[in-house]
């Protein structure tokens, strides 16, 4: 009895639990129907609202080295200043709290002497009235950014077509001022930056999860400030980036060049390859022609960081993160320390000539011009100039400058208005610039000027070449220089004289003592005996018609005389070498209006246009028999008669005008001594001294050494690169060297001569030098003043190693420019004979 009753005990505690389980799977069963089917389209909708976003990184832009391994370009780490809206909280307060923030910040980063951007479209002119300025001219760009502008702020948008529906940008401004709760007591400059950044913010709307960057660079106060009144600024945090510097400004601004943030005309291209607007490309200079392999912002070198973001663009969660990879360094040939005595030269020979020209302009120093200069009303004086070194054996730039020049860190900072006044000038009715020192123009390979004197052994290596002239033939100076015409069989003075006025100084002139004395005569004859076709020919062996292909921006080539330069019948008028075609054709179009006036019929400057056209296109190098051609010329266009023509004399008229476009020998001698119709680069002068100096060898430029990755490995190198090798016996080389030797010895009676110091001189150092001088006239002006001064050099004498060019425009006499030869090849030689080279250029003195 008393074992069953112990037995029915366990009974009711076993109802107890099965009841409290029941119980606990009818609630599970509850809240699984309330969360699958009462609240299913609710949760369903929550979970819809998260996504996956990626934002890409970018790896610094790489640096750009000289060949010693000195930095001359970097990306240097810097602090930025960004704003960030919390995407949850989007309400009216939070918009006057943000707005307050904003102000505060505003503060802190101008106190600290940065800016803010400065963005908005809404502007005020001097006059006080407000204004739209979206940034671009063209209609249609302005109304699409009027409807995005539109479109983000919630303005109400009757018709983006019709400007007259427009909101007024007065209107617009005081409606932001009181959406976004901006103070009263704020002038409009103040309010316009919270003006640009809230724009800014709204205009990136669709990537609410990134922050916007409201100011560059700022300084370590900023930072500290910004991140201890982090509670009082909601929304702001500082951030590191980087900014491109350029440790030696002004000496190396050519060669480096700099960056700028894409323009509308290459933003297809970059957006193509990974580039955003706010990435900077380079410009010019190494910068640009190096871009793809200092760059880190293209697709290959992109990273990403994947995170989650809710339905207000709140990040919820980093899903994954892949680095971005750095832009590979760049090397060059430059060596900085012989780019730094060189730019020192420029600038000081530049100066010294400008000195000595005004002393000659005004010899009392009164004001008072010297008689000889009163008739001109202006007269241009040394102002710019140009210096490159080249490594004889390689063609490697080892300095390259230009003058004047410019900070490339200017278009890093931004331009200032005393910046854009320095690089451009004062901007004319139209609103276009004029300065002719133009200080980003690399002058040194892109400048065209007459060679003048140092031409002369590429003639003298013509003629020796095609057998005009032998190695010991000598020439006589017998001033005037008179031919015979081919045509006519009668003598031409060419009224052309040697530069001395003592033609007895200039007898018995071989190869040597004709360079060395620059005797005109003797090339004169040289050039006459070759003719035009075959001096064109060496002077495109040795490089002077064809650009160097140094891996720079706006390298241009020269021309050299002949029928094609002065004008190429197969090319349009307005695509030729020199403007001689246009004035030509100009007076041709005059002319033939004249005759339609005499004939009383209405004129058709088409017809007249085409008729000009037409005409010159018969000139290929002579007009002989050619008169019937222009009268069915004049026929076929005009419906002038035949006869008429004939008996008006026109055909005779219009040849004889056309004969201003024909080739002739007294042009022919010109060439040969640097003048008339040929222009060269610096850098082709270079190149073609250093040509003779190795005897023969005639390479391309390079200014790049090699490409480097950030681990360390090559990924490109730079090889000597030859252009042509001309096969030349060594007599010939050797007498063109003598002559250049000659040029500068005082005992030989160079042109040079006298040009150097005694301290030069007595260092050993004149006898270890070869140059050459010239004095390029001007666009027929004969006042030396306006000459461009030329000095090419190569040394030593014995084993050549560099050759130098300097040019100076308006630079009164070559020998003038021997300071600048004798500075560089100083330091050169010393440096030979010292282990401590980096102190002989002063890179103390512009070392940051």
């Amino acid at each position: 009895m008393k074992r069953n009753d112990a037995q029915k005990r366990p009974l009711p505690r076993l109802i107890i639990l099965g009841i409290l389980l029941l119980a606990m799977m009818s609630l599970l069963i509850f809240q699984l129907f309330r969360v699958t089917i009462a609240q299913g389209e609710s949760f369903a909708k929550e979970a819809g609202s998260i996504s996956s976003r990626t934002v890409v990184t970018k790896g610094k832009r790489g640096d750009i080295l000289d060949r010693n391994g000195l930095v001359l370009a970097y990306d240097e780490a810097c602090f930025n200043v960004e704003f960030m809206r919390n995407p949850n909280s989007r309400t009216d307060y939070f918009s006057a709290v943000y707005t307050e923030a904003l102000i505060k910040a505003i503060r802190i980063i101008e106190n600290g002497g940065s800016h803010v951007i400065d963005t908005s479209y809404i502007c005020m002119d001097e006059n006080g009235k407000i204004y739209y300025d979206f940034g671009v001219t063209s209609e249609t760009f302005i109304k699409s950014r009027y409807k995005n502008f539109c479109n983000v702020m919630g303005f109400y948008m009757k018709d983006k077509d019709d400007m007259s529906t427009w909101k007024s940008a007065e209107d617009a401004y005081f409606e932001l001022r009181s959406k976004w709760h901006i103070p009263e007591e704020l002038s409009f400059e103040e309010a316009r930056k919270v003006i640009s950044i809230r724009q800014e913010v709204l205009l990136n709307n669709y990537r609410s999860y990134m922050p916007v960057t409201i100011a560059y660079n700022v300084s370590l106060d900023v930072v500290a400030q910004i991140e201890m009144m982090a509670s009082e600024l909601p929304g702001l945090q500082t951030s590191q980036s980087t900014v491109r510097r350029y440790p030696y400004g002004e000496t190396v601004a050519h060669i480096v060049g700099y960056c700028q943030k894409m323009n509308a005309e290459n933003a297809e291209e970059l957006l193509k390859k990974g580039y955003n607007y706010s990435d900077y490309v380079g410009v010019s200079g190494v910068e640009a022609t190096m871009e793809e392999y200092l760059t880190g912002a293209t697709t290959e070198h992109q990273g990403s960081i994947n995170f989650v973001v809710n339905s207000n663009g709140a990040v919820v969660n980093t899903v994954s993160v892949v680095p971005a990879t750095d832009g590979n360094n760049v090397t060059l040939t430059i060596d900085l320390p012989m780019q730094v005595v060189a730019s020192q030269a420029l600038r000081s020979i530049i100066e010294k000539i400008h000195e000595k020209e005004l002393a000659k302009i005004y010899p009392n120093g009164d004001g008072v011009p010297a008689e000889q200069y009163t008739e001109y009303d202006s007269i241009s004086l040394a102002e710019t100039g140009a210096i490159v070194v080249m490594d004889v054996n390689s063609g490697e730039v080892l300095a390259l400058s230009s003058y004047p020049s410019f900070d490339p860190n200017w278009f890093i900072e931004g331009l200032t208005e005393e910046n854009v006044l320095y690089l451009y000038g004062d901007p004319d009715e139209d609103g276009d610039f004029a300065d002719r020192t133009t200080p980003t123009r690399n002058k040194a390979i892109s400048m065209k000027l007459a060679p003048g004197s140092i031409f002369k052994m590429c003639t003298g290596l013509a003629g020796l070449m095609e057998g005009a002239i032998g190695l010991h033939e000598t020439i006589d100076d017998e001033s005037p220089y008179i031919y015979i015409d081919e045509e006519t069989g009668k003598e031409v003075d060419t009224h052309a004289r040697c530069w001395t006025q003592n033609p007895a100084k200039h007898q018995d002139q071989d190869i040597i003592k004709a360079v060395t004395n620059s005797c005109n005569y003797y090339f004169y004859e040289v050039s006459y005996r070759l003719g035009i076709d075959k001096l064109v020919s060496w002077a495109e062996k040795l490089g002077f018609t064809s650009r160097t292909n140094i891996e720079l921006t706006g390298e241009t080539r020269g021309i050299v005389g002949g029928q094609s330069a002065m004008y190429d019948n197969t090319k349009p008028y307005t695509n030729q070498d020199t403007s001689l075609p246009l004035l030509v054709y100009r007076s041709l179009c005059r002319l033939l209006n004249g005759y339609q006036n005499m004939r009383g019929v209405e004129i058709d400057q088409e017809a007249i246009s085409q008729c000009a056209q037409d005409l010159m296109v018969l000139q290929d190098g002579t007009l002989k028999g050619k008169g019937s051609e222009v009268r069915q010329i004049l026929s076929k266009h005009l419906g002038i008669p035949d006869g008429i023509s004939r008996a008006q004399g026109w055909d005779g008229e219009i040849t004889s005008m056309l004969t201003e476009l024909q080739w002739k020998a007294s042009y022919t001698i010109r060439t040969g001594i640097g003048q008339g119709i040929m222009l060269v680069t610096p850098i082709e002068a270079v190149r073609y001294v250093a040509a003779i100096a190795n005897g023969g060898t005639v390479y391309d430029a390079h200014i790049v050494g090699s490409v480097v990755s950030p681990e360390g490995a090559t990924i490109m190198q730079t090889e000597p690169t030859v252009f042509n090798h001309i096969d030349a016996p060594d007599s010939y080389w050797d007498a063109l060297r003598q002559g250049m030797k000659g040029v500068v010895s005082p005992e030989d009676g160079g042109t040079a001569g006298t040009a150097f110091s005694k301290e030069y001189d007595e260092m050993g150092y004149l006898a270890l030098t070869s140059g050459k001088t010239g004095s390029a006239q001007v666009g027929g002006v004969t006042i030396d003043i306006q000459n461009t001064s030329w000095f090419v050099a190569f040394a030593p004498n014995d084993d050549p190693d560099i050759a130098i060019c300097v040019c100076v425009p308006n630079g009164l006499s070559g020998s003038s420019s021997a300071g600048a030869i004798e500075e560089i090849l100083t330091y050169y030689f010393t440096k030979l004979n010292s282990s401590a080279s980096e102190t002989l250029a002063g890179l103390n003195e512009i070392t940051p």
